[in-house]
């Protein structure tokens, strides 16, 4: 099928971090020391969540083991040892310095530590006193609207998420509870990735659950000290409540309209610092337009698709803007038939029929019959054409150009055989998929005919041989900003055939039909395509081609004209492929394959033309033009040539 083959992701950046097949399972270790450590993928399923990564918008899956949230790192040594064992390579601190003199943080081993001070002040906020739990809970209410309301408060939290954007894989935050200025920045990081507001509202509230223990003795202890009824006012405010969050998200629509807007303008963040945040947390299980692309769009949709587990992504990479905003888009802008490089599977099909464009210029040499045993003639024609083949089946169509020189000697040897060699250059210019080869064939051909009565009339015997040396080279325009790739190679070209005809001579014409079989094979070395984050590594291409072949030319008698014969001449020919008539080619890109295919794969190629061959003594010129017709593809060409007798 013709499709991507996806491997392994070699990126070290991307080790922690799965491809996301589906919602992954939340197995974040619960520790004694740190009671709310937990991955901002999910809430586990006894801490009241479903056990599995939260979906976002788009269909995205939460990736585990990006960013953590935790309270203060006032960790035991097995915890140490078990965050350690996360690959946590960056741990924030929210507190003030007050927070962090009273219990400084034990750093995961591995990881590099900053502190962000949120409330940009030597301690916390003081919580006032307030006389009943309404008070106490509109307090915090007032103290989640200054997250956005307070412009010292705004910095501190655009630099918590631009250290996020820039730190490797994994990352963790914290504060002192890890409820507020941690809850925070977690719905931050969930509305960014496309999380529904109801889950990231659930998720805020499992802190209830996770440091349930931790909350029921803090009550204790203050019932202990100052009596049930300050223990009453205080209890909400001691874990999280809907109405603290809320209160932040309606000032957010009051100051900015949206989530984005008050990410944007009010913090400062640019678009790519929140598409580098999006796609560290989340995997897109199909992109957009993905599911109704088939064949070579199929296959660039995937390579797209397996390319958000790469170093592209999550970076601030070309790459990866263009992949995040095709999500908001909702379409990959044709991306998905540019990537994969069709063009270098249409100049290798195009290489493939370099001995069909041989035939026409050969024909009025290869028999030798006008000559007498021992005579020769040289001969030297001209080649051009066109190709073009509609776009089908998830492929680009192609368009090819063709032209160039050939030049040989032919001789006959006696009066039942004759041969002939030549040199040449075939030069072509092939589109597909907005991308463009230019190749060059530098050729040889000989061949020979034996008859069994002679070359003039009677059954007959041919073989020829075609061996060319390909100077390769694209250029592949890649939409969405991705830059232009390309790349130069060096291949060969060979083929032959043997056919079997007969040639009649009627009262006014003369009829030349012969059947064989043909075999064409072209290899193109690997290289690598530069100029383009998403250039390829292409690697070595091999086709071969196996035919059967069939033609007829019907030619009037000579008609004199002056001192000039005349003969016109009508030529009928086609080529049926035997076995498959796919041309591939295939690359690879940070681990993972994509084959493409050729626009023309036609099993059978049909030709027909006209030819006039005028002679002067010694000098013969010929004029031909031949249309040629496959499936979903025709083209024309035609041949001009010279020749002289000695």
């Amino acid at each position: 099928m013709r499709r991507i083959l996806l491997g392994a992701t070699p990126a070290v950046f991307w080790l922690t971090v799965a491809h996301a097949l589906a919602q992954q399972a939340i197995t974040t270790p619960i520790l004694a020391s740190d009671e709310n450590y937990r991955d901002i993928a999910g809430i586990a399923a006894q801490f009241g969540g479903t056990g599995l990564s939260d979906t976002t918008a788009n269909k995205g899956v939460m990736r585990t083991g990006v960013f953590y949230r935790s309270e203060v790192l006032a960790l035991s040594n097995a915890d140490l040892a078990t965050l350690s064992s996360r690959h946590i390579t960056l741990d924030i601190d929210l507190r003030t310095p007050a927070e962090i003199a009273l219990t400084p943080d034990r750093v995961p081993i591995g990881a590099a530590y900053t502190n962000v001070n949120i409330y940009g002040m030597q301690s916390p906020p003081p919580p006032g006193s307030p006389a009943t739990q309404a008070e106490a809970v509109a307090q915090f209410a007032t103290q989640y609207r200054a997250f956005v309301t307070n412009p010292v408060e705004r910095a501190g939290f655009r630099t918590v998420l631009l250290d996020l954007a820039h730190a490797d894989i994994a990352a963790l935050y914290h504060c002192s509870a890890g409820k507020d200025r941690t809850g925070w920045t977690s719905a931050l990081l969930e509305s960014i990735a496309g999380v529904p507001l109801p889950t990231i509202m659930q998720d805020y509230l499992a802190t209830n659950q996770y440091e349930a223990t931790e909350i029921s003795a803090q009550l204790a202890a203050i019932r202990a000290v100052y009596g049930n009824a300050a223990a009453t006012i205080i209890a909400p405010t001691l874990g999280v409540q809907p109405i603290f969050l809320q209160a932040a998200l309606d000032q957010v629509s009051a100051s900015y309209g949206s989530v984005n807007a008050y990410l944007m303008q009010g913090l400062g963040l640019s678009q790519a610092d929140i598409y580098v945040l999006r796609a560290r947390m989340v995997d897109y299980l199909t992109l957009p337009g993905q599911s109704g692309f088939v064949g070579n769009a199929a296959a660039g949709g995937n390579l797209l698709n397996a390319l958000q587990n790469s170093p592209l992504s999550g970076q601030y990479t070309a790459f990866n803007y263009y992949l995040q905003s095709t999500i908001d888009a909702g379409t990959l802008g044709g991306v998905e038939t540019q990537i994969g490089g069709q063009v270098l599977a249409d100049a290798a099909a195009f290489l493939l029929r370099v001995p069909v464009r041989l035939d026409a210029a050969l024909a009025p040499y290869a028999d030798g019959h006008e000559l007498m045993p021992g005579e020769k003639r040289a001969w030297l024609a001209g080649m051009g054409g066109y190709f073009a083949t509609d776009g089908h089946g998830g492929a680009s169509g192609s368009s090819e150009t063709s032209a160039g020189p050939l030049m040989g000697l032919t001789y006959r040897i006696h009066a039942r055989a004759s041969i002939y060699a030549g040199i040449g250059y075939d030069w072509g210019s092939v589109g597909s998929a907005d991308g463009n080869a230019n190749v060059g064939t530098l050729l040889g051909t000989v061949g020979g005919r034996y008859a069994f009565g002679s070359l003039e009339e009677g059954p007959f015997a041919a073989a020829r041989m075609d061996i060319g040396g390909v100077d390769y080279s694209s250029k592949r325009p890649i939409g969405g900003g991705l830059g232009t790739a390309s790349g130069a190679t060096s291949g060969t070209v060979i083929a032959g055939q043997a056919t079997a005809g007969d040639v009649v001579r009627l009262a006014l014409f003369t009829v030349t039909s012969q059947a064989g079989f043909r075999l064409s094979h072209v290899s193109l070395s690997g290289f690598s395509e530069s100029a383009s984050e998403v250039a390829l590594n292409v690697n070595r291409t091999a086709n071969t081609s196996s035919a059967l072949i069939a033609g007829v030319e019907v030619g009037l008698d000579a008609q004199r004209w002056g001192a000039w014969a005349i003969t016109p001449a009508v030529m009928l020919g086609t080529e049926m492929v035997l076995g498959t008539t796919h041309v591939a080619s295939s690359g690879n890109l940070y681990g993972y394959s994509i084959t493409q295919y050729a626009a023309y794969d036609s099993r059978y190629l049909l030709t027909g033309g006209l030819g006039v061959t005028a002679q002067h003594g010694s000098f013969v010129a010929k004029a031909s033009v031949n249309a040629l017709h496959g499936d979903g593809a025709t083209g024309v060409d035609g041949q001009l040539s010279v020749a002289y007798r000695f």
